[in-house]
């Protein structure tokens, strides 16, 4: 199907089947309520901590919230077009908000590793506690910005058929770099966490329960994150409606 097909069809028709929509199926209504839902709880969880714990941890907090805010509109998007896989409306909000949620996630996983250095010591790393912050989180919103240019500049295809071809190279480069920055802030982890157990073993075995949970679900959180941003570079470099994609 055209793009010039593809822009008239407004809902399911025999001329306008969802196989030729940009995933080529209707999304599941009961899976994509269930993560919103889930989302949505982690958002309102989000603000009683940032009401409870303020002056302690608002920076982690208001980018935990984001990331969550957006992933739940995502879904949302991702809930209406289970209803009508052609609402053009549904389907840019939830590319974009599902694209660009998970880089205040990983934003909020570089503050906590440095919290976790000067809560361990700062001798055991080999980058100072004060650069386990900032140098990650801006070359983090590079990426995130590279990836909302790339995405207006790809919806404006009917522009000119080289922006589309534009907009997914910046797209792809956004989320490659991301992925990049991760693996360095994953590889400088592992070896901070390597050093630890090699000099003070014990210390891990003596941490408090809700200490040791949370540093279980952050290397789940880092690991989801990490594969989501491998994924997307060969889904978004296979274009919108590419294999991947769908």
């Amino acid at each position: 199907m055209s793009n010039e097909q593809r822009e008239r069809c407004e809902k399911i028709s025999p001329d306008c089947p969802p196989e030729d929509t940009i995933y080529g199926y209707v999304p599941n209504m009961g899976g994509n309520a269930f993560f919103g839902v889930i989302f949505g709880i982690c958002t309102l969880v989000q603000v009683y901590f940032l009401i409870r714990y303020w002056r302690l941890w608002k920076g982690y907090t208001i980018l935990v919230l984001l990331g969550s805010l957006l992933e739940c509109c995502g879904y949302a998007g991702r809930i209406l077009m289970s209803k009508n896989p052609w609402d053009g409306a549904a389907t840019s909000i939830q590319f974009v908000l599902l694209m660009v949620g998970p880089s205040f996630l990983a934003a909020a996983l570089y503050t906590t590793l440095r919290a976790l250095v000067q809560y361990f010591e700062e001798q055991y790393t080999k980058l100072p506690a004060k650069l386990w912050t900032w140098p990650f989180v801006t070359a983090d919103m590079l990426g995130f910005f590279s990836q909302c240019v790339g995405g207006v500049i790809a919806s404006m295809t009917e522009k000119g058929p080289s922006l589309g071809t534009v907009g997914r190279v910046v797209m792809v480069f956004g989320v490659s770099f991301q992925a990049v920055v991760m693996a360095i802030a994953g590889i400088l982890a592992a070896d901070f966490a390597l050093r630890m157990r090699r000099e003070r073993g014990s210390v891990f075995r003596h941490l408090p329960k809700d200490l040791n949970i949370f540093l279980i679900s952050l290397k789940v959180v880092f690991l989801l994150v990490l594969t989501r941003c491998i994924y997307r570079i060969p889904e978004l470099a296979g274009g919108v409606g590419g294999h991947m994609m769908r």
